[in-house]
């Protein structure tokens, strides 16, 4: 944990089994053969039930800049198809920490994976402002039901 300007920033870890588990499949699904493609496919939706594996997807992205370009990239769009498809599911801090570290790597020296960071970055501001947008409806839904029931009883 560090502290900057009194504001506590926790960094994450991945485990490096897990961590090489991921890349391994990140490689394989650039094969060419669709039964490798569909195996690999299975396995990363069996992935998302962890809590942690966008937080793996983002770190690849990120900070593995030894890794190359295509498999960075590739996590970058997992992870954005994982925000299409589960944001309202992720869990606290995962969000955030998607967030900071696209913002910290804007810059990459890659146009890709730039872009993709771009993309994610704005995409996950989307949904979050979706997700508070959605809750405030549903604040304003329940409080007029309760004004009408005690108005109108």
């Amino acid at each position: 944990m560090t502290w900057s300007f009194f504001v506590c920033k926790m960094e994450w870890k991945p485990d490096e089994q897990g961590l090489q588990q991921i890349l391994q499949l990140l490689k394989e699904s650039q094969s060419p053969d669709t039964s490798t493609q569909r195996s690999v496919q299975q396995r990363l939706e069996q992935l998302n039930q962890y809590p942690d594996f966008n937080n793996y997807l983002i770190f690849v992205l990120t900070k593995l800049k030894s890794e190359d370009e295509p498999t960075r990239s590739l996590s970058g769009l997992i992870l954005k198809n994982n925000v299409k498809a589960h944001y309202h599911n992720f869990p606290n801090g995962v969000s955030d920490f998607i967030k900071s570290e696209c913002l910290q790597n804007i810059g990459d020296s890659s146009p890709l994976i730039r872009a993709t960071v771009g993309e994610l970055h704005l995409l996950v501001k989307v949904r979050l402002s979706s997700l508070k947008l959605t809750k405030k409806k549903n604040i304003f839904f329940l409080f007029t039901k309760i004004l009408d029931l005690i108005f109108l009883n």
